[in-house]
């Protein structure tokens, strides 16, 4: 195993009495940068995460329940890999930038005739692949095109980027009510191929980023603010939400009928709540809940 930061163990848990078996898989955590500085997914994640978790790795407690879908992503990509002989299967790939090793390991390259396709695997959910299909999600944009850089710097050129997703929670009975709804329950998706130049210098600035550590920002913490919910007593939903009470409490005295109330609902920072490791560690999420304890 490599002395890499990335690769060193964390503390695992296990707060819901899972099965034994099932921890000791979740455990077995095959991960290995090879001694990198960077990976190809630490270069696009917020300065401040990377740091802290290469500061406190071996402090992080992850509860085993939280390790299951990333171990549905394993499993994939394991029945993937052994049923295919037709392709170039998860080979990791170095290459110096800026001063520093980077590595990558893609997930496929099919090589037909003067065209070479990467390919990546994914289990995620219906809502996460409905946010890439609208256009507000571009992380697997930036993972492929490193990628497809690293494989240019050892070498080969890449034609085309492919995403093979798996809706882990898709519903047949949601297909029959919702007509934006996932088709099948596996979709292909294809992404933009950025300029070579482009993605080199993309990816650079990234590598340059990482040698300052700065704050996250609102974007990175997956920020959502406030708003102000116009209810009415006996319904569920609200009849409207707004950016600011003032706003709520004009359209409120526009409506007719009683039992009319504004419910504040406060702002959200998704990654720092549900999903950073780093958060117990970090100074700035610390600081958001003195500033906002009611948040």
């Amino acid at each position: 195993m490599s002395n890499s930061p990335e690769s060193s163990s964390r503390k695992l848990t296990n707060k819901y009495n899972l099965p034994l078996p099932l921890v000791e898989a979740l455990a077995a955590d095959p991960y290995d940068s090879g001694g990198a500085d960077l990976s190809v997914t630490s270069i696009w994640k917020p300065t401040q995460l990377v740091d802290l978790v290469r500061r406190h790795r071996s402090e992080i407690e992850v509860d085993a329940s939280d390790l299951i879908p990333s171990a549905l992503g394993s499993a994939f990509h394991t029945l993937m890999e052994r049923a295919d002989r037709h392709a170039i299967k998860e080979k990791r790939l170095f290459a110096h930038l800026e001063g520093k090793l980077i590595s990558g390991q893609f997930d496929r390259l099919l090589l037909e005739n003067e065209s070479a396709t990467l390919q990546d695997y994914k289990v995620t959910t219906v809502a996460r692949f409905s946010r890439h299909s609208a256009g507000t999600d571009d992380e697997w944009a930036q993972q492929l095109n490193t990628y497809a850089l690293l494989l240019r710097l050892n070498g080969i050129q890449v034609s085309a980027l492919q995403v093979i997703v798996l809706l882990r929670d898709w519903s047949r009975n949601m297909l029959m009510r919702f007509l934006d709804y996932p088709s099948l329950m596996v979709q292909v998706v294809n992404l933009p191929l950025w300029d070579p130049a482009e993605a080199e210098e993309r990816v650079r600035a990234r590598i340059k980023a990482h040698e300052t550590i700065s704050p996250c920002t609102p974007e990175e913490m997956w920020h959502k603010p406030a708003r102000y919910a116009v209810m009415r007593e006996g319904r569920k939903s609200a009849l409207r939400l707004f950016d600011n009470e003032q706003a709520a409490q004009y359209f409120m005295s526009t409506q007719k009928g009683p039992s009319l109330y504004i419910e504040r609902r406060p702002a959200i920072y998704t990654r720092c709540e549900e999903y950073c490791e780093a958060a117990p560690f970090c100074p700035q999420w610390k600081s958001l809940k003195k500033e906002t304890p009611d948040e």
